[in-house]
């Protein structure tokens, strides 16, 4: 039986509708994945354990989002961020040069309160919290898709959240977020997801 690549390179010859059912296919396979990866391992440090699913879970994210044409217009690759201390460690190293929407993935760590143009995607670390919502600020209605662990992140304008749910990592989503940045979530990916309504804050 052919492998799934093997059946996406023929669907390309057989039309549209068959294209379809195959995208179909692939993104119910990494919905999949999501699911079965999400408890932390009891046979392996949990901290460690925990990021490790993270880090997958960034990566598959990008499956479930589009980002708008002008978010690539100038770049060559795309970029993860991580912003202030990193709790991923070798996890997010072993994703770089993965391919996303056609281009090399390259993991950038920022200094503290740093945010460039050219990240598709900021994970905002915990060590941030006294200034996130400052930095939300600098990429608001921007094409970035923004995560944290940070609790209260959605509600002050993140778009996903992780959080640990009976061990399981589980994440919320801020669709209001997304839509103002310009970002298409999947409505598969929101069907796993916490979904929550804003709060206007003052910049702290």
């Amino acid at each position: 039986m052919p492998g799934i690549h093997e059946q996406v390179e023929r669907s390309w010859h057989q039309g549209p509708a068959v294209i379809r059912r195959m995208k179909r296919l692939v993104h119910g396979l990494l919905i999949s994945l999501l699911i079965c990866q999400s408890t932390a391992s009891q046979g392996e440090d949990r901290l460690v354990s925990e990021y490790r699913i993270k880090a997958a879970f960034l990566y598959n994210f990008s499956s479930f989002v589009s980002w708008p044409e002008r978010a690539s217009q100038h770049n060559d690759e795309f970029q993860i961020c991580v912003v202030g201390n990193d709790p991923f460690g070798e996890a997010l190293n072993t994703l770089s040069g993965k391919s996303v929407s056609g281009m090399p993935l390259k993991i950038r760590r920022l200094t503290a309160g740093a945010i460039t143009d050219t990240c598709q995607l900021v994970y905002i670390s915990e060590s941030e919290t006294k200034r996130f919502v400052r930095l939300l600020g600098k990429v608001r209605a921007r094409p970035v898709l923004t995560v944290s662990d940070i609790d209260g992140f959605a509600m002050h304008g993140g778009i996903i959240r992780f959080k640990l749910v009976d061990n399981k990592v589980r994440f919320e989503i801020n669709v209001d977020a997304a839509e103002r940045a310009g970002l298409k979530i999947s409505s598969k990916l929101l069907s796993l997801a916490i979904i929550v309504s804003e709060e206007k804050v003052n910049a702290r």
